[in-house]
């Protein structure tokens, strides 16, 4: 029997495979992950090692070259490339698809302890199971707390008189010119002032504060595989040399050098026993503030002991910045996150927004600060859906009116009708099947 005489005869058993294909359909369409670029699913493993102050050269010299030495006989290695710019090389693997990921992930670990030596200010290398060019689903700054349209209309009810010269403030199209011209009222007004957030806080120098508590939050969202915090200062303890007090005691960088070194380190004593008790011994030696690195002694002689006061100035500072974020003529500190390959979206952003409402109303309102959204991959994915979902409904339409123009039949053009959604459903269906997403193309 011909396929179509058999699906008109058995008119039940048609109406049942399009009902099983609908609801699979749609089941496939809700599991079935949403990006705005298809899947390229290209085993990658990139190896990060920071070295502060090194040039380029210095970079690919002393760290990239020994690496790229040790990691160009992994089993399944397809391509190396490396990258070396000021105070940081990064060494991008890609393997042959289908590699166990897991597997060389322990080769690329094994293979980095077998390097000689890395340079003495050389951080550990930071392997990262994806590409450090993956683009970034999410962007966020952390500034100060900024007073919103409802807080300047709390103003305006608690001073009536002022009502009128907070009116463009509270207007304002940003918060960034909100904030400058509440500033120019309080210049003139200072009980304006007096509800300003302070200016005491230096963001920029918050930088350690983002990476413990709100890039550590964001990477413990499911889907998210790192987040990266960009722009601020690092914290440092500085000690500050006077070259003509160290050349007076006949002493040199390289004295200083070691013995700082050689002090600063805990040091195993052993262990003892007493009674039913075992009790470890540790000598601490470690600085735990400027003031033992200050009063550390350098070398005795005959007139007595030199310290490291005599010849240096110690003091807690920060780091040299290596980028700056602005944002409304301030600066402000940015964090970013990446998906993990194969990560919904829409789940991952739905779980950020949930991370970052909680940091809002938690420990970043307790020290003025809040965590502002300005990048959202999800906007074009919702818009480019929305389109096609737009363009589905029109080209319907057309179909219906072009078919009930031509076969002047309600019943058939209802078949044709039906037929549509049914084959649209159905694709999701072997879409999910294959592994697919939905996506842009």
């Amino acid at each position: 029997m011909h396929p179509i005489e058999a699906c008109v005869r058995n008119p039940v058993k048609v109406s049942v495979g399009v009902l099983i294909v609908t609801l699979f359909g749609l089941i496939s369409l809700f599991r079935m992950p949403m990006q705005l670029t298809p899947e390229i699913q290209t085993p990658t493993i990139t190896v990060k090692t920071r070295w502060p102050g090194a040039s380029p050269h210095e970079i690919e010299r002393a760290i990239v070259k020994e690496q790229e030495d040790q990691l160009k006989s992994v089993e399944g290695l397809r391509k190396m490339s490396s990258e070396s710019e000021n105070s940081r090389g990064t060494v991008k693997m890609e393997f042959v698809v289908g590699t166990d990921m897991s597997e060389a992930l322990i080769k690329v670990s094994s293979r980095l302890q077998q390097v000689p030596e890395y340079p003495e200010d050389a951080d550990e290398p930071i392997i990262a199971m994806s590409d450090a060019a993956d683009r970034a689903i999410a962007w966020f700054i952390l500034s100060q707390r900024m007073p919103t349209r409802g807080d300047i209309a709390k103003f305006q009810q608690e001073l009536p008189h002022l009502s009128n010269a907070l009116e463009p403030a509270r207007r304002a199209h940003n918060p960034g010119l909100s904030v400058l011209r509440l500033r120019r009222i309080a210049e003139a007004h200072p009980e304006i002032a007096a509800r300003l957030p302070s200016e005491n806080i230096d963001v920029p120098k918050l930088r350690k504060f983002a990476q413990d508590f709100i890039e550590s939050r964001f990477e413990r969202c499911r889907g998210v595989s790192t987040s990266n915090v960009f722009g601020g200062q690092d914290p440092e303890l500085r000690v500050e040399v006077d070259p003509q007090k160290l050349a007076a005691r006949n002493l040199t960088i390289t004295d200083l050098r070691q013995a700082l070194r050689g002090e600063n380190v805990d040091t195993s004593a052993g262990d003892f026993s007493e009674g039913k008790r075992r009790w470890v011994v540790r000598t601490r030696g470690q600085f735990q503030d400027p003031q033992q690195v200050a009063d550390q002694v350098l070398i005795a002689d005959k007139n007595g002991p030199i310290y490291v006061r005599d010849v240096a100035e110690v003091r807690l500072d920060f780091k040299k910045p290596e980028s700056s974020v602005r944002r409304f003529g301030t600066s402000n500190i940015a964090i970013n996150c990446l998906r993990e390959t194969g990560a919904n979206v829409l789940e991952v952003m739905h779980l950020l927004r949930q991370a970052t409402g909680e940091l809002n109303a938690g420990i970043l309102k307790e020290n003025g600060l809040q965590l502002t959204q300005v990048y959202d991959e999800t906007d074009y994915i919702y818009a480019a859906v929305g389109l096609v979902n737009w363009n589905i409904f029109i080209g319907g339409m057309l179909t219906v009116a072009v078919l009930l123009i031509f076969l002047r039949s309600v019943r058939a053009t209802l078949i044709v009708t039906l037929a549509i959604p049914t084959s649209i459903v159905g694709t999701f269906l072997l879409l999910n099947g294959l592994g697919r997403s939905l996506n842009v193309i």
